[in-house]
């Protein structure tokens, strides 16, 4: 494939295998990547709130604190 699908069409047919191909999306970000992205971001800025209350409250210490959020943030990306 030698054109994008908006493009003319010159005639000439390419053959492929599916293992040619690399997996994923490129161009413009799709609104659903748009909106993974947001509530991620979300949720990461949820949790570091979280953190910071309780640690502010003295119900954990800093360092218990900086280990819930990376035990979070671990937890959002996968």
């Amino acid at each position: 494939m030698d054109k994008a699908a908006f493009e003319s069409h010159d005639g000439e047919v390419a053959n492929f295998l599916p293992g040619d191909l690399d997996l994923g999306h490129v161009g413009t970000p799709r609104n659903s990547d748009r909106m993974n992205d947001a509530f991620t971001t979300f949720k990461l800025a949820t949790g570091t709130d979280l953190v910071s209350v309780a640690v502010e409250a003295g119900v954990i210490t800093a360092e218990q604190g900086e280990q819930v959020k990376a035990v979070w943030a671990n937890h959002i990306q996968s």
